[in-house]
């Protein structure tokens, strides 16, 4: 399980002679840090807070733990945790002790447990309960239906269960210097939610998100003074880019357990961070804060937005609200990194592309035939090269439609200019065709954004016998803002929108689901209130034409 099958020798050969790689674990730049900097804050959560010196030495005292415990080298632990500080010291103490965490979104329950099991075979699992012991309970049939030897919690759950917390409390002692992970070994398996079907699995290792987290670090000019914090979790996206960026940096890392705008507000006001990770929605929702300048914000530097495409007038409104600079980047879960702004592009330049392809990422563009397509020219972008992750576990059938010759197909269409600017156009998915006319939801959805009484926009699907499908509009409105139909309908002619693309439908909603992940709108699930809002319509229809019916009757 250890090793990752798609890097061949040759290339991780030409990636370290090429200056994108080096042998350094992510563990490595710690254990530098607390030598150099034994006292400066390394990590912190709302409640906890550790320099690099104690970081080490509770990571070094979690690996003995593992490693005592009977845990095998390579052996698979899933981790099923809300961000904390222990939970990114765990995920670096299993790089001390050879083992794979395998973390699963905090939303999974028994059958996408039980799916994620079924393909990485783990020895047992770490979980925290979030408040919901019913969780717990779930693990703990598991653990007995599937011979888990290995059960923990993060926390003291009042539970006999061990914790990693008190495993972070005892002393270490030497391990045995077979136990770390070795270059360029598996140091993860990342879950992939989606929004369609099981999860996927993939391998990850340290080396393409270290070389990636090198070109934000230069890009956004990092350096030690930095507070950055993550939003959304840690072992995603951006904020595991962040994760593999500070430590490099010698800057500090703050996780968020539970994302709210108020809280978020809060945290950045008081750790005084410089930089955060954040989506989309997370950003939208505190541009619509009533209380947003009660809030001392100064101190942000910039805001890495990823997981889906920001419409520009929520990036503007933003970055003159806080006088931060919004950085956008492309890349996915599924395959790793591609683009990323510098801190010093301009505003115009970082809300309407992805960024500048980076260094030694391969890419191509391909047509509807599969065939090559020049620079400036729109198709499916496919990406290779030392920023991309290992292949997906236990799925042959999904590789082979993923992966082809080196490459990742993303299923999202854009082009690169011929000086290296991505600019995103959408997923190939997430178009609704309207009597054999395409719609594309992210144009749509940013001439919603426009509008001054809408905070978030998602267009979604609803069939329809006559054009197969029609569009629905979500919006979530501003603080006390107001929109109806023939207002939205007014405003997108307005905006010389074809009138194909105007949504025939409006649904307001006060906040929109998410995938597991936390990234991504969750249109599926938009999909299905759309689908009850319809029934429950009809139905009051139908009974009040009886209802009318019945008092029409002669007596």
């Amino acid at each position: 399980m250890a090793s990752i099958g798609r890097y061949t020798s040759e290339m991780t050969a030409s990636y370290l002679r090429d200056g994108h790689w080096t042998a350094d674990r992510t563990v490595d730049f710690w254990l530098r840090n607390a030598k150099r900097c034994p006292n400066a804050i390394a990590l912190e959560d709302e409640s906890e807070s550790y320099s690099w010196a104690e970081g080490v030495r509770v990571i070094d005292a979690i690996a003995h733990g593992l490693v005592a415990s009977g845990i095998p080298r390579d052996g698979v632990l899933l981790a099923h945790a809300q961000n904390s500080a222990l939970y990114v010291l765990l995920r670096l103490a299993c790089e001390q002790a050879g083992i794979v965490p395998a973390f699963l979104h905090t939303g999974f329950r028994r059958a996408e447990i039980v799916a994620v099991a079924d393909k990485v075979a783990p020895v047992g699992a770490v979980v925290a309960s979030n408040g919901k012991p019913e969780l717990l309970a779930t693990y703990r049939s598991l653990a007995c239906d599937l011979g888990w030897r290995h059960l923990f919690t993060f926390a003291h759950e009042l539970d006999e269960l061990p914790s990693i917390a008190a495993l972070a409390t005892k002393p270490s002692g030497p391990l045995d210097p077979t136990r770390p992970v070795r270059p360029f070994e598996m140091t993860g398996i990342v879950t992939s939610s989606g929004t369609t079907g099981q999860p996927k699995c993939i391998e990850y290792s340290c080396w393409p998100r270290l070389a990636s987290g090198r070109v934000y670090i230069d890009r956004l000019k990092i350096v030690p003074q930095d507070v950055i914090l993550t939003c959304i979790p840690f072992y995603t996206g951006g904020g595991d880019m962040q994760f593999h960026a500070a430590p490099q940096a010698c800057a500090r890392y703050v996780v968020q357990s539970h994302f709210s705008p108020e809280t978020a507000c809060a945290l950045i006001e008081r750790k005084r961070v410089t930089g955060a990770v954040m989506v989309p929605t997370m950003i939208s929702r505190i541009v619509s804060m009533p209380n947003v300048r009660d809030f001392d914000l100064s101190s942000l530097r910039w805001v890495v937005s990823g997981g889906s495409m920001l419409p520009y007038d929520i990036g503007a409104r933003f970055e003159d609200l806080t006088g931060a600079r919004i950085i956008q980047g492309y890349g996915l879960m599924d395959c790793g990194a591609l683009s990323s702004h510098g801190i010093d592009d301009s505003r115009e330049l970082r809300l309407t592309s992805s960024g500048w392809v980076m260094p030694g990422a391969r890419y191509r563009v391909l047509d509807e035939s599969g065939k090559d397509l020049p620079a400036g020219e729109a198709g499916e972008l496919c990406v290779s090269g030392p920023h991309t992750n290992g292949g997906y576990i236990g799925a042959a059938e999904e590789m082979e439609r993923s992966w082809s010759e080196g490459f990742f197909r993303t299923g999202d269409l854009g082009y690169v200019t011929a000086d290296g600017l991505l600019v995103l156009q959408g997923r190939s998915k997430d178009i609704i065709i309207r009597g054999g006319q395409n719609i594309s939801a992210h144009e749509v959805e940013a001439v919603l954004c426009r509008h001054p009484a809408v905070g978030q926009a998602a267009l979604v699907r609803m069939a329809d016998p006559d054009l197969g499908e029609r569009a629905c509009a979500f919006i979530v409105p501003r603080a006390k803002a107001h929109l109806d139909f023939a207002d939205m309908v007014a405003f997108m002619k307005s905006c010389d929108l074809a009138h194909y693309k105007i949504p025939e439908r409006l649904e307001i909603v006060d906040r929109f689901p998410m995938t597991p992940a936390g990234n991504k709108i969750d249109k599926r699930a938009l999909e299905a209130t759309l689908q009850a809002r319809m029934e429950q319509r009809a139905a009051a229809e139908i009974n009040q034409e009886k209802s009318s019916n019945a008092d029409a009757q002669p007596v």
